[in-house]
């Protein structure tokens, strides 16, 4: 059995093998937006500049540059016609051959190719006793249960304060000082006259928790992969 101040350590690298492996992830999703950044800013932007150049120096009439603007949308069309046959059209037929689990099935195959994936590459790069595992995998879904509390936490603080603002805010106007003294907590709601406060804050709030609920169903991905992971070392033997 591994000495007990072997499990920190452990459990840091064990952290430093996760990062890696986001970043790499991430890395493989800056390559695909710069993609989009290309096709659908910076080709039109330079298409833009060279036609009225070109206008300009008296290259193309100028008649030419009402037409200029139907040319910049030719890449970003392109872009997504080429996204959508390659990653959504691609799917329809199988999808009408196998039913509407066709979407699902597929993604789950998916995942479990990335699954196998970090699974081997856990298993080679990190050797750590039965013991050192199980520590893992116990403090690794101890810090994911507090990352979802924390953004719960969070969010209802982000409310909190930005409710609070709105108040003081309000409150500077004559007319809403009696219908705070009325009603404190559905004064901010009476007194607002633009409901697209009210939404906005709703709408804050709701990206603020997906936000923070997306990374913690990012991370019990190899929460998950770990626990594979033991099984498979217990199954070697």
């Amino acid at each position: 059995m591994s000495a007990p101040n072997k499990f920190p350590e452990a459990y840091r690298a064990f952290l430093e093998f996760v990062g890696g492996d986001v970043q790499r992830e991430r890395s493989r999703s800056n390559r695909r937006m710069f993609s989009v950044f290309l096709w659908c800013f910076l080709m039109p932007v330079a298409i833009s500049i060279v036609g009225l150049l070109l206008i300009k120096v008296g290259v193309f009439p100028r008649k030419a540059r009402t037409n200029l603007d139907w040319l910049i949308l030719v890449f970003p069309v392109l872009y997504s016609l080429y996204i959508l046959s390659s990653e959504v059209l691609t799917g329809i037929p199988s999808m009408f051959k196998k039913g509407g689990l066709a979407g699902s099935l597929k993604q789950a195959a998916q995942d479990g190719e990335w699954r196998e994936r970090v699974c081997d590459s856990m298993v080679s790069s990190l050797h750590f006793s039965e013991h050192e595992w199980e520590w893992i995998v116990k403090s690794f879904r101890i810090d994911l249960e507090n990352m979802r509390h924390r953004t719960k936490y969070l969010t209802v603080l982000a409310g909190a304060v930005f409710f609070l603002v709105m108040q003081g805010i309000d409150s500077l106007g004559d007319n809403t000082e009696s219908i705070w003294l009325k009603n404190p907590m559905m004064g901010w709601v009476e007194a607002t006259n633009d409901i697209s406060q009210l939404m906005a804050l709703a709408l804050f709030l709701v990206l603020l928790y997906l936000s923070g609920n997306q990374t913690y169903h990012s991370l019990s991905r190899y929460l998950n992969t770990t626990e594979l992971a033991v099984l498979r070392r217990k199954a070697r033997g």
